[in-house]
């Protein structure tokens, strides 16, 4: 099932922590520090109406979710939807899930007057080989330098 949430719906989700630490994993950028999730930056984001959460359950179990920042950006004069974060657990992936957040995030786009999703995935990895299939489009590719000596 798909539904909108709250934040603190998805950090009650017995399975939170878990899914966490396996999207750190498999989405982490060399010379980036590692994830660690702000809950209150998420918090204030959702408060302000600029952070809508989408989950998928399987039952009582958390299975992935999608979380989708809109804002005015001044190039464009519009609200653009962009996925902020975007994973469905590894055990989950064959169900679907992944594919019906996606439109559900596409549908919370559409209501929020968006013109489309932006929607970016790890180079090579499952999401950027599953996006062309269903309607995405290759725009920009993202490059990262390392700044700080951190």
């Amino acid at each position: 099932m798909i539904r909108p949430c709250t934040v603190a719906e998805l950090e009650a989700a017995p399975t939170f922590a878990d899914m966490l630490a396996e999207y750190a994993a498999e989405s982490a950028i060399e010379g980036m520090p590692p994830p660690s999730a702000r809950m209150e930056t998420y918090h204030a984001l959702s408060d302000m109406g600029a952070l809508h959460v989408l989950a998928a359950w399987a039952g009582d179990t958390l299975a992935g979710f999608i979380t989708v920042l809109a804002a005015p950006l001044p190039h464009y004069g519009r609200t653009v939807a962009v996925s902020e974060s975007f994973f469905v657990a590894k055990a989950h992936r064959s169900t679907g899930a992944g594919l019906k957040l996606l439109h559900a995030a596409e549908d919370r786009a559409r209501e929020l007057g968006s013109p489309g999703l932006l929607v970016s995935a790890p180079f090579e990895g499952d999401l950027f080989k599953v996006l062309p299939r269903v309607g995405y489009a290759e725009t920009n590719r993202v490059f990262f330098k390392k700044v700080s000596h951190e």
